[in-house]
């Protein structure tokens, strides 16, 4: 489901003023005389009152573009954005949690291999008990020109990460990672905590390139980044949608990007392991940062 080349003109001058001038430009240029902003109005078809939301849910699903690789997706999070008070929270849903898919118990990423988009929305709708309002499908492929066209993201790397069969080969320490080590970074799955530890590096890596999108540094960047979101994304977000998320990014990430991952515990079941959720424990988190945006469902 590809985005036509007029409305990524529109994504663009956006991104190019997010990007390119940073929070404060950002604020300032938003900021216009009365007669400049019905300029923009006129030219873009969108009032600022118009542009204004309330919450919103999007689920992001991450897929592999190795060759060979199965179509199951490698990450799932839930994105609960509040354009009133422009703050967002990140749930990661580990890929092992043990779900119903279909009827029948299984782990959480099979719903993308059995039914696309369609029946992973069903599934982790239900799962979590919320309204899902758009989704948004990355190829890891667009992780790694994402890294590499920013010019690298800086990460602590906590240990020694090397698990040569999948590429992964990381020394610990303070560093500049390129767009192949980020993603093996993000994919690293050998710490007591598992695909949980792998959850939050996963979050960590979302945070740390949101940060640096944003930063005046990639002005000059932006027509590159469109061409990788066109080539790699796939969305059902209309541009008016993405334009007033777009317009409420720096203060989101100004105050800053609250992340949980769906609790529970490793368990094996007639066999096989799964992320066994804790659910009393999971309606907590939720009434408290998502559950506002699930009313009548």
């Amino acid at each position: 489901m590809g985005m036509n080349k007029s409305k990524l003109t529109i994504i663009a001058l956006f991104l190019f003023i997010v990007v390119g001038a940073g929070y404060f430009a950002y604020d300032s240029y938003f900021q216009l005389e009365p007669q400049k902003e019905e300029e923009e109005e006129k030219i873009l078809g969108y009032t600022e009152e118009s542009l204004l939301f309330d919450k919103f849910n999007i689920l992001i699903l991450g897929t592999d573009g190795r060759a060979g690789v199965n179509s199951r997706t490698d990450t799932i999070m839930l994105a609960s954005v509040d354009g009133k008070e422009k703050e967002a929270f990140l749930l990661s849903i580990p890929r092992d949690t043990r779900v119903k898919v279909k009827g029948g118990w299984d782990k959480v990423n099979a719903a993308y291999a059995y039914g696309g988009v369609e029946l992973t929305l069903e599934t982790v709708s239900d799962f979590l008990d919320v309204r899902i309002d758009r989704y948004v499908v990355v190829d890891f492929t667009s992780l790694v020109e994402l890294v590499d066209e920013v010019g690298g993201i800086e990460v602590d790397v906590p240990l020694r990460m090397y698990v040569p069969l999948e590429g992964i080969d990381l020394q610990p320490g303070l560093q500049s990672l390129d767009g192949e080590q980020v993603l093996a970074y993000s994919r690293f799955r050998g710490t007591s905590e598992g695909d949980i530890g792998r959850a939050k590096r996963q979050q960590e890596v979302v945070s740390l390139l949101f940060a640096k999108l944003l930063s005046p540094s990639n002005i000059t960047r932006a027509p590159q980044l469109i061409d990788i979101f066109q080539e790699n994304v796939e969305t059902d977000m209309t541009v008016k949608e993405m334009v007033a998320l777009l317009r409420i990014a720096p203060a989101v990430q100004d105050k800053g990007i609250a992340a949980q991952v769906v609790p529970g515990q490793n368990k094996k079941i007639d066999g096989l392991w799964y992320w066994e959720p804790d659910l009393a424990e999971l309606a907590g988190l939720l009434s408290a940062s998502i559950a506002a945006v699930a009313d009548s469902r």
